[in-house]
């Protein structure tokens, strides 16, 4: 038999308070009197029998009910004869350490990764020298896909350090179990998981662990667990213009208790302090900071926002980078004629640099090149033309359709279906007009200080009924009185696709005309000139989109930054070219792109803000959460000062017997109660 807390039997000393109390009597006795004790003595001989046999009995079970209780409270359990650190056959073991930034957090010792690492050094003691070792952490390293030694394991150990990498809980024990099977296919393995099991990355369901692995799940606790981080940054401004003030967002979440009050927030735009904002944030709740500065005439505006937060601080900055436009060219494809209220609108502003091609002679080569393509009027649009706007908008382009006044519903619909957005169903020529402008969709945003109940909107004699999908991507920008989309946007590819359900001209709508016609047009071609994102998030998508740029044949792309220097993988399409890093960028910043000897761009990558929030499961919600699977080959560690070996004898077999114990107490004890009260 063995004991969880062998060091409580220290209390079995506790048997000397009864016996003390039995031998020593610290009653008082009181003489009484008799004329003649010659017939008493017999009596009291008989009595003093009795009572010394009765105190003895009391005494007994006093002494059982302390040893029973004391034992129970040790956690006595038979182990199982196959001990795990016993010697014999080699046994395989895989340990997984959690090293993502959320066990950054700190702990009496240091960081609860200091912690993990001391636990993997106490679990390697338990095992044989002659046992395999596979050591696992995030970033799933080519080196840590095999087994070795115990000296190699702690060189390896050695070695770890803080990581990007974000795996869930059952990424890492199917790829435990994975990398077990393949070597040792007829062995059971021991498999541990240490880590802080973060709610974000610790799911169980459908969870189906292998029935030849014993996976041991060691949860660590922080000290304390708060954290203020930077969740996301955006521009409002679509264009961004030497000499024109450009105004960032910045969200800053704060996960702690206590509501934060003048947090500092620092905008930095090319190795610069330009700004400093100050705000308030609610205990768990965010803010927004807005940092306001003017661009200077440099292309490329690498930048970052940065707070100041301990212990956690791999998430306090935040990269994005953005290029200063010149101008945004943009196309119209004509049915016949150019359109006068988009020509007018559009040729007056230097921005933009506008070009009418007409649908029989478009140059598609040309056209991938444009930020935004407006079709205007084209009564039936062909396969090719389908083809060559889907592979446009797929790309990132931004594409604006204003029917024409004999349209060929079927043809518009093959083309809405190809970019998967909503269709047209019929033409409606019921008088009604616009009744509400969406002022949220960032085509209106800051163009209204409030509208007032009676605006005047247009008047619509006929439309294009545009369907309603359930599960449609699409938002109204304008609403009918009937409750039709007037003017809707759609996302569709990396590019975005705006509906008229009119044409711009006089005879279906006064659209053209009215004062709303300019920002809705204007807005779209401005905001078309956002191309590319501010920033990327490690280890996710990181394909980069280069748009209108042919190097020359000899000329290498290349990403440095951070002392780094990556050539991604290049795919062409078009005039457009595609690069792929392959998760080859582990450190947040601003990386130059360039080819050759020409800059490109500023590319920016910012850690998963997953790990930010540090709510993690406690030791009770994974006993809980292990029960629902039922499963005997998942097991949880309870933490403490219980030693992991014997934690590990009893999980892998052994039988507990402290409710045995903790009954026999309870027992002797009722059994002393009936002694006392019944016993004459």
């Amino acid at each position: 038999m063995s004991f969880y807390y062998p060091w409580f039997l220290l209390a079995l000393s506790a048997i000397a308070i009864p016996i003390i109390i039995h031998l020593f009597q610290f009653r008082r006795f009181k003489k009484v009197y008799f004329s003649s004790i010659r017939f008493l003595e017999k009596i009291n001989d008989e009595t003093q029998k009795q009572a010394r046999l009765k105190h003895l009995l009391v005494l007994l079970n006093r002494i059982l009910a302390i040893i029973m209780l004391v034992l129970a409270f040790s956690r006595p359990f038979i182990p199982t004869e196959e001990n795990v650190v016993s010697p014999g056959q080699a046994k395989k073991v895989s340990i997984y350490i959690d090293n993502s930034f959320s066990m950054e957090s700190g702990s009496s010792t240091g960081s609860i990764l200091d912690d993990a690492i001391v636990r993997a050094r106490e679990i390697l003691e338990t095992f044989d020298a002659t046992d395999k070792f596979l050591l696992l952490t995030n970033d799933f390293e080519a080196k840590h896909q095999r087994f070795v030694s115990k000296e190699e394991f702690l060189a390896m150990l050695a070695e770890i350090d803080f990581s990007p990498a974000i795996k869930t809980i059952p990424e890492i024990m199917k790829r435990q179990t994975s990398l077990m099977m393949d070597d040792f296919a007829q062995e059971s393995g021991y498999a541990f998981i240490l880590s802080d099991f973060q709610k974000n990355i610790t799911r169980f369901d459908d969870l189906q662990p292998d029935s030849l692995m014993n996976f041991f799940l060691i949860p660590f606790q922080a000290a304390q667990r708060m954290n203020i981080f930077i969740d996301s940054v955006w521009i409002e401004n679509p264009v961004k213009l030497p000499g024109q003030p450009v105004t960032i967002s910045v969200e800053i979440f704060n996960n702690t208790m206590d509501d934060l009050q003048n947090q500092p927030a620092r905008l930095y735009v090319n190795n610069l302090q330009r700004t400093v904002a100050t705000i308030d944030i609610k205990a768990q709740q965010s803010a927004i900071a807005e940092l306001t500065y003017t661009p200077d005439n440099e292309k490329f505006q690498e930048a970052w926002v940065e707070i100041t937060d301990h212990p956690v601080t791999f998430d306090d900055k935040f990269y994005f980078s953005f290029t200063i436009n010149d101008n945004i060219p943009v196309m119209i494809i004509n049915q016949d004629l150019p359109n006068r209220f988009l020509n007018a609108l559009l040729s007056a502003d230097s921005t933009f640099i506008l070009k009418n091609v007409p649908s029989t002679a478009i140059d598609f080569s040309t056209a991938s090149s444009q930020n935004l393509i407006i079709l205007n009027e084209i009564r039936s649009p062909g396969s090719g033309l389908i083809m060559e706007l889907t592979r446009y908008v797929d790309q990132g382009g931004n594409l604006l359709i204003f029917p024409s006044e004999n349209t060929d519903i079927t043809s518009y619909n093959n083309l809405f279906q190809s970019l998967g957005i909503a269709s047209f169903s019929q033409k409606d020529t019921t008088n009604t007009r616009v009744s509400s402008v969406n002022e949220l969709h960032p085509v209106y945003r800051g163009v209204f200080d409030r509208i007032p109940e009676n605006i005047d909107l247009p008047v619509v004699n006929e439309y294009y009924v545009i369907d309603r999908q359930t599960r449609g991507n699409e938002e109204n920008l304008l609403l009918l009185q009937n409750g039709n989309y007037f003017f809707i946007s759609a996302s569709s590819g990396q590019g975005n696709v705006f509906v008229s359900a009119v044409p711009a001209n006089d005879k279906f709508s006064n659209f053209s005309r009215h004062a709303i016609f300019v920002p809705t047009i204007y807005n779209i071609a401005l905001q078309s000139a956002s191309f590319y994102p501010l920033y990327y998030i490690i280890n996710e998508n990181e394909n980069i989109f280069v748009r209108n740029y042919n190097p020359a044949s000899n000329d290498l792309f290349q990403v440095t930054g951070n002392q780094a220097e990556i050539i991604p993988e290049r795919i062409n399409r078009d005039n457009n070219i595609i690069l792929n890093l392959h998760d080859q960028i582990s450190t947040h910043g601003n990386y130059l792109l360039s080819a050759g000897e020409t800059a490109l761009k500023f590319i920016s990558f910012n850690y998963d803000r997953r790990e930010s929030l540090l709510d993690v499961f406690t030791t009770v919600e994974l006993s809980n959460m292990i029960e629902n699977i039922d499963t005997p080959h998942l097991n949880l560690f309870e933490p403490g000062s219980v030693s992991l070996e014997k934690q590990m004898e009893l999980l892998i077999g052994g039988r507990e017997l402290w409710k045995l114990f903790l009954l026999l107490g309870v027992l002797f004890l009722i059994i002393e109660v009936f002694l006392i009260r019944f016993l004459k």
